[in-house]
This record gives structure tokens, sequence and C-alpha cells, in this order.
């Protein structure tokens, strides 16, 4: 057979359907990846265990996505996460709590200390109101109840601050060993005193040396004059707490 015959033959039918069917298989999975269309991969099409840690968007997975009770022990951080107490002490009091949640028990009950203060009645700048000192040795939860009786000749706006304060080197678990909270009263021209109460709570962590809390309190007036009589009496509680370790 001449040369020339041979390239002047036709390919055969099967030879191009051969052919074609080569052309849709090559261009089938990129036309599959970008022309999906939506809503059209569910569960049926995707492997288990086929989609990894780098697939999943950041911050894409929610309280929602969670099943309910399916983070356990095992996949928390015991560092960071103190699991549930999960026993108790049949006599005495907690001491410590363990990350695990089991408890050290201790034969006494915690310390309790307390003062009770008369009324003190503000000065020009802030007034110390109680003071009560804390042993060496052990965490505190300090509570105070500052309670201010504001009495003015005439209309006026009077602001009461009132601080709780451990001042030492030892501080609480935000970072500060102080607290501030603050009422507000507006006087009428009948002059009837009014009467507010402004609970303080303090954690305070244990320290080598004996440590004093402070009830201390600010007025405000507006207008300053004539200056109001702001009388403040308080209790000052401290009572020991466990610790976590």
């Amino acid at each position: 057979m001449r040369l020339k015959s041979l390239v002047r033959r036709r390919p055969s039918a099967p030879l191009v359907v051969s052919f074609a069917a080569l052309f849709v298989a090559l261009g089938g999975v990129g036309y599959a990846a970008t022309q999906l269309p939506p809503n059209s991969v569910g569960t049926a099409q995707l492997q288990n265990g086929s989609v990894g840690n780098w697939k999943l968007k950041f911050n894409s997975v929610g309280a929602r996505k969670i099943i309910n009770g399916s983070v356990g022990a095992n996949q928390v951080n015991l560092s960071q996460v103190q699991l549930r107490v999960s026993s108790s002490c049949s006599s005495g009091a907690i001491s410590a709590v363990a990350q695990s949640g089991t408890v050290t028990c201790s034969p006494t009950l915690p310390n309790e200390l307390g003062t009770s203060a008369t009324p003190v009645t503000l000065a020009s700048g802030s007034t110390t109101v109680a003071t009560k000192s804390l042993p060496a040795g052990p965490s505190y939860l300090v509570l105070a109840y500052p309670h201010a009786v504001i009495t003015g000749a005439t209309a006026q706006h009077v602001e009461v601050d009132c601080t709780l304060s451990v001042p030492s080197t030892s501080t609480n678990s935000g970072g500060t060993n102080s607290i501030t909270k603050s009422v507000a009263v507006d006087l009428g021209s009948s002059s009837q005193p009014q009467a507010q109460t402004i609970p303080l709570v303090l954690p305070v962590a244990s320290a080598t040396s004996a440590q004093t809390a402070t009830v201390s309190c600010t007025d405000i007036a507006t207008p300053s004059t004539p200056t109001p009589t702001v009388a403040v009496d308080t209790t000052l509680n401290a009572i020991q707490t466990a610790s976590n370790s």
C-alpha cells in the first residue's frame, strides 16, 4: 500500500467514538469540580473520614453544631477547665478542689472574720468607714455593705462612691485588689433623708503576711453648696475560701 493512500484514509467510526469518550472523561472532572449544582453534595457523597481539620473554616463550628453532651472530660483541656465536683466531705469543710473534681477535706471549719462600724459622717475627700485585719495564709472572700444616709437642705443630686480594698502584693482573679461602686439620689426641698446600700464583694488571694481590708467612701453633690450630710455605716466580713489546684 502506498503512503499517500494511508494518509488519505478516514478514521473509522469506532476510533472516533473512542476519542470522543476520552475527551469527555478527561474534561468531566474539571466540569464536576466547578459546575456542581447547589446542594448536590450531601452525606452520601462524602467518604467517612474524608473531611480533615484544615478543610474546616475558622469559627465555622459553633454551639449549635455540637451534639448536646458530646464533649466530655476526654475532650477538654484539664489545665483550663475545672471538672464538676465529684465528692463531698462528711464532716468539716472542703479545703481544696482538684481539677479532676475531687475534694480535699479539712476537719475544721473555715475562718470567719467580721466587724460592724457605727455611722461615720463623710468629710471632704475619701473617708475610712471600717477596717478589718485578715490573717496571713488562706484566701478570703470579703463582703461589705455600706449603708449611706443622705440629708440635704435643698434640691441636690448626690453621688456616694464606696471602695472595698485590700492593699497588699496579692491580687484577686481580676488583677486588682479593690472594687468601687456608687449610688446616686436626688434630694427634694423637704430635706427628707434618703438611704441607699452599696453591696461590695472582693476575692482576696492568700498572702504570706497579714492584710487589711478597708471600706472608704466619698460623696459629690450638685450643686456643691450647701454641703449635704452623708453618714455611712457598714458591716465588713471575710470568709476563708478553699483553693483550686
